[in-house]
């Protein structure tokens, strides 16, 4: 709220400017121009305080933090001001070249935010589509193995609803900042799930077939949490090359299980898809993902 008013502060005293601010005297040798000259000027003129005069839009620039953005829009109502002073001395070629550069700058500012909250819209939809698919994985898993409470759970729901409505209010940057936690919780706790799934091995299943399964289920688990986590991290080029080896050797060695499998050769095959298995943590820890 106090943001709120203090941005409304300085855009009325903005708006202002275009009508109280005190001006130097206009130059003696101000360009008069013709009869059209003045009739356009008179409609840029008009023109740059209507756009000033959008509160809405003005606001939203002074409260972006785009210093660029605020420069020009503070700039676009010392032009409007001036502007409107050389029209009313008759300088109306003057006039023109002012409100033309003040239009200019207006616009300008507007760009910039309207990029910005372009570029915060994508940030947050993919972080929100990430952390919604992290929550569905996590609420797949046995209850036991979860390692997050009800409660907890409930919570991180309510924030993903509280996000929603920030960001149809195009509060972006608010809503990753309350995401962002919230995923990387998530995010953790699938890594850990999925160490543990693979320290603990189904060796015990009764069919080695069986034992197969539970390995493959493994494995699309661990291929679906990668894939999360490439979209939303970022890899040095090195850790890059690693990583994508890392997929490969993971898809060659499960595809070689499969076929191993179908040969009923399970001994092979169970190896195989272990190794598939390492290769998916040696990818999974190029993140630096920790508990």
């Amino acid at each position: 709220m106090k943001k709120n008013r203090a941005g409304l502060a300085r855009c009325v005293a903005l708006l202002s400017t275009c009508i109280v601010r005190s001006v130097p005297a206009i130059a003696a040798d101000c360009e008069i121009g013709t009869d059209e000259t003045a009739l356009q000027a008179e409609q840029k003129v008009v023109l740059l305080e209507r756009l000033l005069g959008d509160a809405g839009s003005v606001r939203r620039v002074l409260e972006s933090g785009q210093t660029d953005a605020i420069a020009s829009i503070e700039a676009a109502g010392e032009s409007a001001t001036l502007a409107r002073q050389s029209l009313g001395a008759g300088c109306a070629g003057t006039a023109a070249e002012l409100a033309a550069m003040g239009l200019s700058r207006a616009t300008q500012a507007l760009w910039l935010v309207q990029n910005q909250l372009a570029v915060g819209e994508r940030e947050y939809q993919a972080l929100h589509s990430r952390t919604t698919s992290y929550l569905q994985m996590l609420e797949a898993e046995p209850i036991e193995s979860q390692g997050i409470g009800a409660t907890d759970l409930a919570g991180i729901r309510r924030q993903l609803d509280r996000a929603e409505v920030m960001a149809v209010n195009a509060q972006y940057s608010d809503a990753v900042m309350l995401l962002e936690p919230v995923g990387d919780r998530l995010e953790r706790r699938l890594v850990v799930i999925r160490e543990q799934q693979a320290a603990d091995n189904p060796r015990e299943a009764g069919k080695p077939q069986d034992e197969f399964a539970q390995l493959g289920e493994q494995y699309r688990a661990y291929r679906m949490l990668l894939q999360q986590l490439a979209d939303g991290r970022q890899l040095a080029s090195s850790s890059r090359q690693n990583y994508d080896i890392a997929l490969q050797n993971a898809a060659r060695l499960n595809a070689a299980a499969a076929e191993l499998a179908d040969k009923r050769d399970w001994p092979a095959a169970l190896t195989s898809r272990r190794e598939a298995l390492n290769y998916c943590q040696i990818a999974i820890r190029l993140f630096g993902v920790t508990n």
